[in-house]
């Protein structure tokens, strides 16, 4: 643990809950493949359309105690087959799953996520012209849980 009661490896198992949850919607699942194809940074992807975690950022949210911080994940959809309409759909599918979703209560390496939100959302044509790219970035807040909490 940090000095801010920050583990350098719960912002990877906050990701992973992410995906997790987003992997698990119904209409992620619909619009992604059974299992869902939502992927971290580094797993390889064969078949269109998926998502991908592309970054996670985070900094301190403020000075409270227990200390809060700020993730930001976006994630980035590829979509070949059924046009803008596909690729809008793919992020309504990640923006419902993260809004409907209730948070673990249980410590994830000492933290919890207070607030989940999607706060940007975007689809354009890829350079090549043969997909389209959606971007969609969620905020969580955590905080740290105190000892025995």
């Amino acid at each position: 643990m940090s000095f801010d009661g920050f583990s350098a490896s719960a912002d990877t198992a906050i990701a992973e809950t992410v995906l997790r949850v987003l992997r698990a919607g119904l209409a992620v699942r619909e619009a992604l493949g059974d299992p869902a194809r939502v992927v971290d940074g580094e797993t390889r992807v064969e078949a269109f359309p998926y998502v991908r975690l592309e970054r996670h950022e985070v900094r301190s949210a403020d000075a409270l105690s227990p200390p809060r911080h700020e993730h930001v994940l976006q994630f980035v959809s590829l979509s070949r087959h059924s046009g803008l309409s596909e690729a809008k759909g793919i992020l309504g599918a990640l923006r419902a799953a993260i809004e409907a979703m209730d948070w673990p209560a249980e410590s994830l390496l000492g933290q919890r996520i207070v607030t989940a939100m999607v706060t940007y959302s975007d689809v354009m044509r890829t350079r090549d012209r043969r997909a389209y790219r959606g971007v969609l970035r969620v905020k969580l807040i955590t905080e740290a849980l105190h000892a025995g909490g």
